[in-house]
């Protein structure tokens, strides 16, 4: 059973470099950190409040830069990857030891080719919420979807995620649609931005323009000043890690605390 949402992965260019802004802007910490002799890929995994981010550097750029998967924890790898593979994902790679050597892996594909890891290991990586002077928590990853009805099946059919709420967009006649594993939710939204399926992270804070003031007095790009948030609640801004990942600052309410 796939029971967790246990990380975004994002392909970095110089992993120190992404580690310092990750920890001097948003409060995270390095949790665990691996090499992988095979392909000379280095990894580092990040607590940011209370979720989770996967930092992964490839030598000679062996992969494309930016958001790169979402990692599921499962507790049956072998039925999991099976099951979903018979409702039609497409395999990347088929089940087996982990290149750090810290359990099991396999990987597949969601309807958009955004790819889904799964993960069977026992190693707890996070625990508690870290403090930041203005971030309060991960809110969700946000995922542009092609299709609303067909990604939304496959994500709570398939990978087992729940509804947490849908958030009506009136003047884009549309709506977005919150999923979650436990702490831990996907925004569905449709293609309005450019960039990647999957588009951005975004973080809870007290006040979007004080936050955004803070990560720019430490030298950080901003990629979109504070503004009233599309769903009529609260403000949003963004800005941008050395990869151009979008980090999205929310001020309203979280979505799981209603």
């Amino acid at each position: 059973m796939i029971y967790e949402l246990n990380h975004l992965g994002i392909v970095v260019e110089d992993l120190a470099a992404s580690v310092d802004f990750y920890t001097s802007h948003l409060g995270a910490a390095v949790v665990w950190s691996a090499h992988v002799e095979a392909s000379g890929m280095d990894l580092a995994y990040l607590q940011v409040a209370q979720g989770l981010v996967e930092l992964l550097s490839f030598p000679d750029g062996a992969m494309p830069l930016g958001t790169n998967h979402l990692g599921f924890y499962s507790d049956d790898l072998d039925a999991d990857y099976a099951r979903l593979v018979a409702a039609g994902a497409a395999s990347l790679v088929a089940p087996k030891v982990a290149g750090t050597g810290a359990g099991r892996q396999a990987l597949v594909t969601d309807p958009d080719g955004v790819a889904i890891e799964l993960l069977q290991r026992d190693l707890p990586l996070r625990a508690g919420t870290l403090p930041h002077p203005h971030i309060r928590a991960i809110d969700h990853v946000a995922l542009q979807a092609s299709d609303h009805d067909r990604t939304f099946a496959f994500y709570t059919d398939h990978l087992g995620m729940s509804v947490a709420k849908q958030l009506p967009i009136p003047q884009l006649d549309t709506h977005l649609t919150y999923l979650h594993h436990g702490a831990d939710v996907v925004e569905i939204l449709p293609e309005v931005h450019d960039g990647p399926r999957l588009h951005h992270l975004a973080l809870i804070v007290d006040d979007v323009a004080a936050a955004l003031a803070y990560a720019e007095e430490r030298g950080a790009t901003i990629h979109e000043a504070a503004h009233p948030a599309a769903g009529g609640v609260g403000s949003v801004g963004a800005l941008i890690d050395p990869d151009q990942t979008v980090i999205e600052f929310i001020d309203r309410p979280p979505v799981l605390a209603g």
